[in-house]
């Protein structure tokens, strides 16, 4: 099938190795309303949440105000990170990042909460205690022994986040990342941020992977630092050139240290970095797959090549056999 016929709509930014920018743009925002896409059209980004979740991260631990090798433990007092015989886990900040802290997710977990549902608190996420996420959160096998994907993992993150802040996780990250790039189309959708973005109309509406629309139009999403981000290409781009940027000691997104540690190969799993995934030694990648989206970003730390995909359907396939990663082949 046609990436094209595929998605209700596609919206794309690219950078070549000169800086020559493109946005192109496919298709609907919204099906039923016959609205199109355009440039301040956003989307959700998914998991590419995580990539901006771990630049936050970085930008507390250059304020002195964590150490990522430090058991993320040190960091939290209203719930604690437990291994799978009760006892409290020595997993630090680092091995959350990379997947490899030993926290197993749900089966069938982090997707179909509607916004008409009751709120689900991010304790309750990590709790288990919702058919959103069954399974407390909990370091089952010894961190950096394994690499498994998690969610709950970048829940527990989002936590510590806002303890040692003091403040909402949407307000860290639009202080330490989006306001200083000047982003206006990016944010974390907690429920309230949604009810005041969608009277704008720029938010595309999420189709299953049936075709059907979301109930409500988006999901409900209250692990915001895995998945709750929202934004444009153009504006995903912005903080990808950034990042380029300052991996080659330039511009203030991050010190060069910290960009280096979230490209550096992590013990044992040499294709996985901090919030963001290595291909080979220059291209990084960072994408998303959720109910109501699928999106990819793509940046290589050499030629400052940057791609990126964002769509408003759930293919029911990956990124490879969507179409999505063939057009981001500009960036190879």
């Amino acid at each position: 099938m046609n990436i094209f016929e595929r998605f209700p709509g596609v919206s794309c930014a690219y950078r070549d190795a000169a800086g020559r920018e493109t946005l192109k743009y496919y298709g609907l925002a919204d099906a039923e309303h016959t609205i199109p896409v355009d440039g301040d059209t956003a989307f959700p980004a998914c998991s590419i949440s995580k990539f901006i979740t771990a630049i936050t991260v970085m930008k507390l631990e250059e304020q002195g105000l964590l150490r990522i090798d430090e058991p993320v433990n040190r960091y939290l007092s209203e719930w604690r990170l437990l291994t799978a015989d009760g006892t409290e886990s020595d997993a630090t900040i680092r091995s959350l990042l990379s997947h490899t802290a030993g926290i197993v997710d749900a089966e069938d977990s982090f997707y179909g909460l509607r916004r008409s549902d009751s709120e689900v608190s991010l304790l309750d996420v990590l709790e288990g205690r919702t058919a959103y996420n069954n399974r407390r959160a909990a370091a089952e096998m010894q961190p950096g022994t394994e690499f498994e994907y998690s969610d709950a993992g970048y829940c527990v993150l989002q936590l510590m986040i806002q303890e040692i802040t003091h403040r909402s996780f949407e307000e860290v990250v639009a202080d330490n990342v989006l306001e200083p790039l000047g982003l206006k189309n990016t944010f974390f959708a907690s429920l309230r941020t949604l009810e005041l973005r969608e009277q704008s109309q720029k938010m595309a509406s999420g189709y299953d992977s049936d075709g059907a629309l979301i109930p409500g139009r988006f999901p409900q999403i209250p692990d915001l630092a895995a998945s709750g981000l929202w934004s444009t290409p153009a504006e995903l781009m912005t903080i990808a050139v950034a990042f380029v940027e300052a991996a080659n000691g330039r511009g203030a997104l991050l010190q060069r240290e910290s960009a280096k540690e979230m490209i550096k190969p992590t013990e044992n799993f040499s294709w996985v970095g901090l919030g963001i995934f290595r291909r080979g030694d220059d291209t990084l990648v960072s994408q998303g797959w959720g109910e109501n989206g699928q999106c990819m970003l793509k940046m290589n730390i050499v030629t400052g090549e940057v791609a990126v995909v964002m769509t408003n359907r759930d293919p029911g396939v990956d990124q490879a056999e969507s179409g999505v990663e063939a057009l981001t082949a500009l960036c190879d």
